[in-house]
Parts: C-alpha cells; sequence; structure tokens
C-alpha cells in the first residue's frame, strides 16, 4: 500500500472509530434532545468515514462508487445532524423549527438525487487515475458544488447558535469554542480538494468531527454538560456540581453575585452563605447592593445518573415586585387589625355609653323632644351596627387566604337576621314568603352579615311611611337564589354596577357604603354572587346566589 493511500486510510479510520467510540459516552447526555442528536451525527460521520474507507479499498469500480455514495450519502444526514445538536443544545427544540417539513422535504429529494446519481450523473462522474496513486477519481459537477455551498450555509447557522450559547456563559468556555472551531476546520481541505492535486476530491470533515467529539465527550464533558444548562437561561442561574461547587454560571447571575466571577471550582458558601443555606431548601434571598435591597426566589433542580445526584441547577427569579407587595400588605394587614381594635373596643364602647345614657332621657323629655330624642337613639344603633359591619370586613380582610367554608342553614340564617333588624326597625314590614327552601349552603358564620347588610338597606334608605321587604327564594340548579325586594326608589341603572364597589377601590367607591361592599367580598368567598334588579311597580330587588353544600339533599 502507498504511503500517500495509507494516510487516507488512517485518516478516515481513526476518525471513524473515534466517532464510534463516543457514541456510549454521548448516551450519558441527560437532555433527550441533545443526546439524541450527537448520536445520529457520530453515527453518520462513522458511517461517512466507513463510506471513504470503502471506496478507496473496494477491488471493483461498482463497489467503489456504492461505497462513495454511502459515504457521500452520510455526510449529508450529518449536516442535518449537526443542525439539530445545535437547535437542542442552545435550549431551541427542533420540533419547533420554521419550515421543518419543507426542509425535510428538500433534505430528502437531494438524498435521491444522491442515490440516483449514476442515472444522471449531475453530482460526479468517475474515471481511474494513477495520482496521486491508482485510484478511481471523483469528477464532481454542478450540483454537487451547489449543495456543498449550501450544506455550508446551513452549517454556519449552526455555529452562529452556538456562538450565541458560549458568550452567554459564565465559565471559560475558550476550550469549547476551539473544539468548535476545529469542526470546520477541514472545511477548507475540502474546497481546496478540487485545486491542490495531492488532494482527493472528498470531504475532509469527519477528522474535525473525531476532535470533536473526544474533546466535548472525554476532556471537557462537565463543561460542555453546564455551558448547555446555563448559557440560554434567561433567568440568573449556577450550575453546582454534588459537592456543591461552583461549575458554571451564566452572565445575569454574576450581575447578582459578583463574588462568581472567576469562581469555577469554589464551594457556593464561599459566594453567598445566605445563597447556600437556600440551595437545600428554596427560598427568598434578600441582596443588596448600593442600599438597595432586592429580592430573589432560589428554586433547584437536581440531575441525576441512576440514584447518584450528579449535580443542581441552581434558578435564581427576580421576585423584588411580589415581596415588596407581600410587605405592603402585611403593613396593611396590621393597620386594619389596628383599626379593628379602634372600632371594637373604643367607639363601640363610647357608643354603648351614649346609648344607654340617651335611654336614662325618655323619661325625662317633653312630647316636643321625644322625635328628637329617637333620632339620637337610632343614630347611636347605627354607629355600633357599623362599628359590627367595620368588624366583619376587617376581619374578611385579614383573615386567612384560604377561606374556610361549611354548611349552614339558610333560612335560620335569615330568619334570626330578621329578627334582629325588627327589633331596631320596628316601623317596618318584614316578610318571608312561604314556600322557602329548607338547604343548607356553602359558607360560613359571616353569611349572617350578607342578609344583615341588605335588609339594614332595605329599610335605611326606603322613602316610604312604612317600609316592606320581602324575602323570597328559589332553587336554581345546584344554587340557591335569595331576593330581597323592597318597596324604596330604587336604583338608577347606571349605578347597578358600581353599588357593590366593584372595580372601585373598596370604601371610596361611589356605591351604598362599606356595607354592600362587604356583601360583595363575602359572597365572593363562599364562590356566589349578588346583583340588584328593578322592583315592581317600585323599589329594588337585591338578588344573592349561592351554592347548596349537597345537591343530592334537593
Amino acid at each position: 500500500m502507498e504511503l500517500s493511500l495509507l494516510v487516507y486510510v488512517v485518516l478516515f479510520g481513526l476518525s471513524g472509530v473515534a466517532c464510534l467510540a463516543s457514541i456510549p459516552r454521548a448516551r450519558t447526555i441527560q437532555h433527550s434532545g441533545t443526546r439524541n442528536a450527537l448520536i445520529v451525527f457520530f453515527v453518520s460521520a462513522a458511517l461517512w468515514c466507513g463510506g471513504y474507507l470503502g471506496y478507496l479499498l473496494a477491488p471493483t469500480t461498482a463497489s467503489k462508487v456504492a461505497l462513495y455514495t454511502i459515504g457521500f450519502i452520510s455526510a449529508f444526514v450529518a449536516v442535518g445532524a449537526w443542525v439539530c445538536f445545535c437547535v437542542e443544545y442552545t435550549g431551541r427544540s427542533v420540533q419547533d423549527m420554521p419550515f421543518l417539513y419543507p426542509a425535510l422535504a428538500v433534505f430528502l429529494f437531494f438524498i435521491v438525487l444522491k442515490i440516483t446519481n449514476p442515472l444522471h450523473n449531475l453530482y460526479f462522474t468517475t474515471e481511474w487515475t494513477t495520482e496521486p496513486f491508482p485510484h478511481l477519481a471523483i469528477n464532481h459537477q454542478l450540483l454537487y458544488w451547489v449543495v456543498l455551498g449550501l450544506s455550508y450555509s446551513v452549517i454556519m447557522v449552526g455555529f452562529f447558535m452556538l456562538a450565541e450559547r458560549l458568550y452567554h456563559t459564565g465559565t471559560d468556555s475558550r476550550p469549547l469554542a476551539i473544539l468548535f472551531g476545529i469542526t470546520g476546520v477541514p472545511a477548507l481541505a475540502t474546497i481546496l480538494s478540487s485545486q491542490v492535486e495531492t488532494l482527493l476530491p472528498l470531504m475532509y470533515e469527519p477528522p474535525g468531527v473525531a476532535v470533536f467529539a473526544v474533546g466535548t465527550l472525554f476532556v471537557y464533558f462537565d463543561r460542555f454538560e453546564a455551558i448547555r444548562l446555563t448559557g440560554g437561561a434567561t433567568d440568573p442561574t449556577i450550575y453546582l456540581d454534588q459537592s456543591k461547587r461552583v461549575r458554571d454560571y451564566n452572565q445575569a447571575a454574576e450581575a447578582i453575585f459578583p463574588a462568581l466571577t472567576d469562581a469555577i471550582g469554589d464551594s457556593i458558601d464561599d459566594i453567598s452563605s445566605t445563597l447556600a443555606d437556600h440551595i437545600s431548601e428554596p427560598g427568598v434571598v434578600p441582596v443588596t447592593e448600593n442600599g438597595e435591597t432586592r429580592y430573589y426566589e432560589v428554586t433547584t433542580t437536581s440531575f441525576l445518573s441512576g440514584e447518584i445526584e450528579t449535580g443542581r441547577l441552581v434558578t435564581i427569579t427576580d421576585v423584588t415586585d411580589r415581596e415588596t407587595y407581600r410587605k405592603q400588605l402585611e403593613q396593611k394587614t396590621e393597620q386594619l387589625e389596628a383599626l379593628n381594635r379602634v372600632v371594637r373596643h373604643d367607639i363601640r364602647n363610647d357608643m354603648a355609653v351614649v346609648l344607654g345614657w340617651a335611654e336614662t332621657l325618655r323619661d325625662h323629655v317633653d312630647e316636643d323632644g321625644e322625635a328628637a330624642l329617637e333620632h339620637v337613639l337610632q343614630s347611636s344603633s347605627h354607629v355600633v351596627e357599623l362599628t359590627d359591619t367595620a368588624r366583619v370586613f376587617v376581619e374578611s380582610l385579614t383573615g386567612d387566604s384560604t377561606v374556610k367554608l361549611k354548611p349552614v342553614n339558610l333560612r335560620s340564617t335569615i330568619e334570626a337576621e330578621l329578627t334582629t333588624v325588627q327589633e331596631t326597625h320596628f316601623d317596618a314590614h318584614f316578610e318571608i314568603v312561604s314556600g322557602f327552601p329548607q338547604v343548607t349552603v356553602q359558607a360560613n358564620e359571616m353569611l349572617s352579615s350578607v342578609f344583615r347588610n341588605l335588609l339594614g338597606n332595605a329599610v335605611r334608605h326606603n322613602d316610604k311611611a312604612v317600609p316592606e321587604i320581602t324575602v323570597t327564594g328559589c332553587l336554581n340548579g345546584n344554587s340557591v337564589q335569595i331576593r330581597v325586594a323592597d318597596n324604596g326608589p330604587g336604583i338608577p341603572d347606571e349605578q347597578k354596577e358600581h353599588i357593590f364597589g366593584k372595580g372601585e377601590k373598596g370604601v371610596d367607591s361611589p356605591g351604598s357604603g362599606i356595607g354592600l361592599y362587604l356583601v360583595y367580598t363575602l359572597m365572593d368567598q363562599f364562590d356566589g354572587d349578588v346583583w340588584v334588579e328593578d322592583n315592581e311597580p317600585t323599589g329594588s330587588v337585591f338578588v344573592v346566589k349561592l351554592p347548596i353544600h349537597d345537591p343530592t339533599q334537593l
């Protein structure tokens, strides 16, 4: 065997062996998309080398052409696998690639042209020659160079995606950048093969693929995996090994924790003890810089090999706005609780004293003063009612975020509130229409406040000498509707949408005060609804819709 032929055999033989030897290592890559694309890339590169070896060593012209075609097609498959690898490694998805199916159709079309080349010779022709050693020379035609140019254009897109990923990583990515670059260097030999007599007109990329395979999967494997995990993350990200030492990070993480600079191999405790405390128990980490404190939520994702943890991906999300809002809510809650104590104790106690002294005046006023005294008593009672409403309202806002609901007897609740309101408004006429459903609803003890406010408002805002309030109920599927109708002045249509303070700022809304806003808030907690309609011939109807606790009781 001539020396020049031996050089080609050794070059492509070792390249093919290196690609095949790298497949088991590639199978350990955790990301399935990257793993599968890389395995196909190495398999196609190995077949590429095998086809060229067969072309060089086969004894007949037909076998040489067949084996060269196999290597030729495998090279084209390797181009597609390379692009898929670059897409998956950089955090994208092959399934989301634009024009995926048209690209596959074009890909298959060119493969068919390669297979059928003996029929049309658009790719290459052959002839025997003795330079640089006796062999079947391949004369590439125009279509070969067109497809080669298109292939290189697609390959460069992949290199651009890799370059972008390496740029955004925080670790030293130069070794991998060099390896990625070596993959493309042999393309120069491919381009020059038609001009240099000592070079066979082949594609010389397999040796570059072999160097890439050995370098990434055996020398810089940890860095290869770490860059895939951190480089494309938009959130600040740190990759730790099983000993909680920094293996990679992105620029966003370095901006928050400047100590990460040149910290590859350092323990996370050396970077930030507060951050280290939240690796095992995720939570919110405050970071103060230049007098400004920002809050970051720390979450971790473990990577396993079997049952052994090989590393952790630490993701740091800026939750400053959320934490600031939460602290503001806590402050407002404390203020509301303080207001509740003032209302519940100070104002209510003082009004109880006023009511007590006013009651003692009944026997000491003449007929002319009785009306005035009655107004004082009613207004004082109303203030006491308002303190009860304010207390319930504050408790509904400052209680647990998850409201505990239970079965509540609807009719008993309404009857109890009717009795209470009648004691205060003895000049009004109240009636529960017969046939009221005997059901329990999904609510809690605050349901009484809903009907206390609706019944009280029906009297308080009534302009008739004798306010008439009628309560009816009817079943509606798995819910029950209660209608509180009055004979008052009614509510204009333009105010119906705003009367409960919907979309407004609570007690500052243009509705009927805190009472109806409380009704709306409680109904929302009960997963019910409330709205207002016109009554005939005059007045309003407040409709309350509540879910039945046990629909089987119907």
